[in-house]
């Protein structure tokens, strides 16, 4: 294969590669969202807040939130409904 004809090749595929990787993480977050439920975001009551780094409401317990922020300075709140 030529140099020239190398180059052309090489120009097909990175466009392609990048659509397919987009298509990738387009479906792959498409079905998180469809497995997220509210009754699953209505359990999630804590809420970490780490000074200078902001704020993570990921917490089913304030237990969990604490052991989070051990160490980093920061408070754990009741998540507002």
């Amino acid at each position: 294969m030529s140099k020239s004809n190398l180059s052309r090749a090489s120009a097909l595929v990175v466009p392609a590669l990048s659509l397919i990787v987009a298509a990738t993480a387009i479906t792959f977050t498409a079905g998180m969202l469809a497995l997220a439920s509210p009754a699953q975001a209505r359990e999630i009551q804590w809420c970490a807040k780490i000074h200078g780094r902001g704020t993570s409401c990921m917490y089913h317990t304030e237990e969990q939130c604490r052991a989070s922020i051990s160490g980093r300075g920061g408070t754990c709140v009741r998540r507002r409904t």
